[in-house]
């Protein structure tokens, strides 16, 4: 049976934390000095408040993606509420988020979780393994240098798919690779929207993972207990 498995979140996460590498890059490019925790509140609300990106407005997935998250770093610095900030010219505010998007790019930008390796070293045994991942063409160079891409028999991103969990056509681009239907399949994500509520309306069996209650080894005991 089949396990497919959200990245960001559930197999790795950023080095540090979002505030942080934001607030550096932007004194780095623009001289402005802001403070972290601030930053982060401002990337939080930005980012739960967004939409998905239009993906008919763009020549390819991963250009909407990259768009998206243009409009998401902008928003981000509306939220702060500084005229410094919100005054940057065209050219520097490209220069900041440049430097945010290929930051984020880096493996070394992101980390592993204590279990990542060990847990998918026991659910290989138990299936093929794929990630199904809101993302864009960063995320296979990023698994690769995490050592992660030998795990996995396919890495589909919403840029493949050219739509955003929940959405059913992401897990959909994965179920037909994999040639497995959706009762025969699990999937496992910190998102209860996008990746337990998306999964489980295709029939998937899902596992919602609510860190620090859960860790991957709470997922690979639900596989056990339930594919027969």
């Amino acid at each position: 049976m089949p396990i497919l498995l959200d990245a960001a979140y559930t197999l790795i996460l950023p080095a540090e934390p979002v505030g942080r590498v934001y607030t550096r890059h932007l004194e780095a490019t623009t001289g402005l000095a802001v403070n972290p925790e601030d930053m982060q509140a401002a990337f939080q609300h930005a980012f739960t408040a967004a939409n998905p990106p239009d993906y008919t407005l763009h020549s390819s997935g991963n250009m909407a993606e990259r768009e998206w998250w243009r409009n998401l770093v902008s928003q981000v610095l509306c939220e702060l509420a500084s005229d410094e900030i919100t005054a940057l010219d065209p050219d520097t505010f490209e220069l900041f988020f440049d430097s945010l998007y290929t930051h984020f790019a880096d493996p070394a930008a992101w980390s592993l979780y204590p279990e990542t390796i060990e847990f998918l070293d026991a659910a290989s045994d138990l299936g093929p393994l794929a990630v199904v991942s809101n993302f864009d063409d960063r995320l296979t160079p990023i698994l690769d240098g995490l050592g992660l891409t030998p795990f996995f028999d396919h890495i589909f991103t919403s840029a493949d798919a050219c739509a955003r969990k929940p959405d059913h056509a992401l897990f959909t681009l994965a179920l037909e690779h994999l040639g497995h239907p959706p009762r025969k399949t699990f999937h496992c994500g910190d998102s209860f929207e996008a990746d337990y509520q998306g999964a489980s309306a295709l029939g998937i069996h899902a596992f919602h993972l609510q860190r620090p209650r859960h860790t991957l080894f709470d997922f690979l005991a639900y596989r056990r207990t339930h594919g027969t």
